[in-house]
């Protein structure tokens, strides 16, 4: 049967896609999203700002677009990477998508900073691995990995299986550094299981990480409902082959503005400002009360983070992750990119001590070059970001964590000190633009059995009063990513399109 009223919680990416979908494919249900800021959006954060310099005796003016959270997506390698382009073509922004090539210096120059202070690339090729820093490591790891034990564990830390199957060198050097770029954490406290399933899958499928990339995982069903999907996509499926990555003119903040004004259109009520503070079953309906009035609903989709719903309803494993907070600098300095760093995506920073690493950075963008930057000034845009472990648990010199900056503009200082002991030509250059952020609590940390909490937590809404009631949607689960948040809000709103009840939780089932 259709809901005659569904309610979602939470307007950032993952709930404006849940209410997109929702009011178009069941246009009856009169669906209503409550946001309890002031804007839509949420960690999507793009701004465009006029600028103004001189250089060599010329006015330079234009307007660059600054990204304070995500600003890139993949074509490929996750659930929701085919949704999140079926999306975009949805909401007439195919012409809006700027694709970076796989032959792109960004695609192919990714760097990590050594202890020493250089820049280090990683291997992108053969010819790139023989020159590679880190050649020994990755051969020996690589060689010796096919013929090493795998585990009977369940589940583990990204440092237990990168130490285990490719080394100690490997996991102190490139997981410790992935996982602060991808999770903004300790690669010892996260799940290797939940945050990387493609690695766990190798081993458990082939025995081996590298036998799993060479002779892949999937079934032929699998690939072949894939292909259909990316078929699906038209000529569009087939471009995107030969992409690395890609963004979108004016920021993913179009995105979301899209998503904005296409729910307001087909008639989602939205209110904004208007926190949650209870939930209550009302005979067969939900009682939500908010900061403004109560609204009765037939169901709820909640993208709120997990932590923001363990108060407003008794299920378990709400508040099992911890959250990471991380900061986020965007500086633009008067200089061409060339003159500064090497084309490329940027470089992340491996796990460090407070000699090697005082400001507790975590890795910089080369905005200037790791998307397509065109019809903006000749600047050098940089993105600082820093934080997560090194203000939760990582040893200052001190021998504790480093304080969590309470104001944005204590993030200012030592992102400059880091740029200009790594970018000697930044020394006596005053930048032009500065635009720091504070995320609180934005990413968070799956645990070693994080999919084992799901599945309880998937069993106690199927069995309990929030059966058929309630549908969990958002990073909090299933993956980070832009494309997890669109995958999961586009697979609970196909099931009660098709009239089936739908956790959110459903692949978790039957985790073991």
């Amino acid at each position: 049967m259709t809901p005659k009223h569904i309610t979602v919680l939470g307007g950032g990416l993952t709930g404006l896609t849940a209410a997109y979908r929702l009011a178009e494919r069941l246009p009856s249900t009169q669906v209503v999203l409550l946001e309890a800021t002031q804007r839509l959006g949420g960690w999507v954060d793009s701004h465009r700002y006029p600028i103004q310099y001189t250089s060599d005796g010329k006015d330079i003016r234009g307007e660059i677009v600054l990204e304070g959270g995500p600003r890139s997506i993949r074509p490929r390698g996750s659930r929701g990477a085919v949704k999140m382009l079926k999306l975009l073509q949805d909401l007439d922004l195919e012409g809006s998508i700027r694709p970076i090539p796989n032959s792109h210096p960004s695609a192919r120059n990714r760097f990590l900073l050594g202890p020493s202070g250089s820049l280090q690339a990683l291997p992108s090729s053969a010819l790139s691995l023989l020159r590679s820093p880190y050649l020994r490591d990755l051969l020996f790891g690589g060689l010796t990995e096919p013929f090493r034990r795998r585990s009977l564990v369940l589940d583990e830390s990204v440092d237990a299986f990168f130490r285990r199957r490719l080394g100690p060198a490997i996991a102190d050097k490139l997981a410790s550094a992935m996982v602060h770029g991808i999770y903004a954490a300790d690669s010892r406290d996260v799940s290797l299981r939940s945050a990387f399933p493609i690695l766990h899958e190798a081993e458990r499928k082939r025995g081996s990480i590298v036998l799993g990339m060479l002779l892949g995982t999937k079934s032929p069903e699998e690939k072949r409902s894939e292909k259909e999907s990316w078929d699906e996509l038209g000529p569009l499926g087939k471009e995107r082959e030969g992409w690395s990555l890609y963004g979108l003119q004016g920021g993913l903040g179009t995105l979301t503005s899209r998503l904005a004004e296409r729910v307001r259109q087909l008639g989602v009520e939205v209110h904004l400002g208007n926190p949650v503070t209870a939930l209550s079953m009302k005979d067969t309906n939900i009682e939500v009360s908010t900061s403004e009035n109560t609204v009765l609903t037939s169901r709820l989709v909640s993208a709120l983070p997990p932590h923001r719903l363990a108060p407003l309803v008794t299920l378990p494993n709400l508040r099992s992750n911890p959250l990471t907070s991380v900061g986020v600098i965007n500086l633009v300095f008067p200089l061409p990119p060339a003159q500064v760093h090497p084309a490329g995506f940027g470089y992340l920073i491996p796990r460090s001590g407070p000699s090697q690493n005082p400001e507790g950075v975590l890795g910089v963008i080369f905005d200037s070059t790791a998307l397509d930057t065109e019809g903006e000034p000749p600047v050098c845009k940089l993105t600082v970001m820093m934080g997560g472990p090194y203000w939760s648990s990582y040893p200052s010199t001190s021998g504790r964590p480093m304080e969590r900056p309470s104001n944005p503009t204590e993030l200012v200082s030592p992102a400059l000190q880091h740029l200009r002991r790594v970018f000697p030509h930044l020394q006596d250059v005053e930048p032009v633009l500065i635009r720091p952020k504070l995320h609180i609590e934005c990413i968070p940390t799956y645990l070693p059995g994080h999919g084992g909490r799901l599945r309880e937590l998937h069993e106690a809404i199927s069995s309990g009063p929030w059966k058929h009631k309630l549908s969990l949607v958002g990073s909090g689960y299933g993956g980070i990513g832009v494309n997890d948040c669109v995958g999961s809000a586009e697979e609970v709103v196909d099931a009660l399109a098709q009239g089936h009840s739908a956790t959110g939780l459903e692949r978790w089932a039957d985790w073991s």
